[in-house]
């Protein structure tokens, strides 16, 4: 496997994610959160294509495990994000408010793996 697999592997992965809140219709709580899900992978996506990109283009071999590690995190954290694994709900300003310790876990996983792919680049160029 190498860093262009995973580059179409993660444009699947966004491609699911858009469809997921669609197929799942209804306004209840795993529409809700897949949407949400969506979202975030949005955020951090273009980081990660540059990166990837960056990566086959000075052929920063290392960052092919990182991006592998990279997408599994992103595959995880929508698992849970949107299965509500160890959702606990909180009253915050008097909103309810739900937090997720192993997903936030996985979210600051997946950005160590990012910031580490920028170092490599760093330190190779």
């Amino acid at each position: 496997m190498n860093i262009i697999h995973i580059i179409a592997g993660t444009s699947l992965l966004y491609l699911v994610q858009l469809m997921l809140p669609i197929r799942l219709k209804a306004k209840n709580d795993f529409a809700l959160r897949a949407a949400r899900a969506v979202k975030n992978l949005g955020e951090s996506l273009p980081v990660f294509f540059a990166l990837a990109v960056l990566s086959v283009f000075f052929e920063i071999e290392q960052n092919t495990w990182l991006a592998l590690y990279w997408l599994i995190s992103r595959v995880l954290f929508v698992m849970i994000y949107v299965s509500g694994i160890g959702i606990r709900e909180k009253l915050k300003n008097g909103e309810k408010q739900q937090s997720q310790m192993i997903r936030s876990f996985v979210w600051a996983l997946s950005i160590i793996f990012l910031v580490k792919m920028m170092i490599n680049l760093i330190i190779a160029v």
